[in-house]
């Protein structure tokens, strides 16, 4: 019984993000305003990026390089460049939403398709 306990419990902390364990089980659903601060290692400018949220479709631009979305703690946003770009792709990672967050805008790793 007690393994059982323990592996339960390491199942859910490996869920866990950086904010901790009892943070991501009890707020796991909490509407936050996320401020997210881009560093922005592209040549294009800031102001041709976005953070959208892939759960609801919902998304903010960058002014200043500081964004700021209505979503929800852990939900999946995802670095992205603005309808208004046409012709070029870029797409980051998807990341959980915290409500202070960084992302990175890295334009050197070109993916060829083949």
């Amino acid at each position: 019984m007690r393994s059982i306990v323990t592996i339960l419990f390491l199942t859910l902390a490996t869920q866990a993000q950086s904010e901790g364990f009892f943070s991501w089980l009890f707020n796991s659903n909490k509407e936050i305003k996320a401020e997210i601060v881009l560093v922005n290692k592209c040549e294009l400018e800031s102001r041709y990026f976005i953070v959208r949220d892939l759960g609801t479709g919902k998304s903010a631009p960058f002014k200043n390089g500081v964004a700021k979305l209505k979503t929800r703690v852990n939900s999946s946003l995802q670095l992205q460049l603005s309808p208004s770009v046409k012709h070029v792709i870029f797409e980051g990672n998807a990341v959980s939403a915290k409500k202070n967050m960084k992302l990175i805008a890295d334009c050197s790793e070109r993916k060829l398709g083949g």
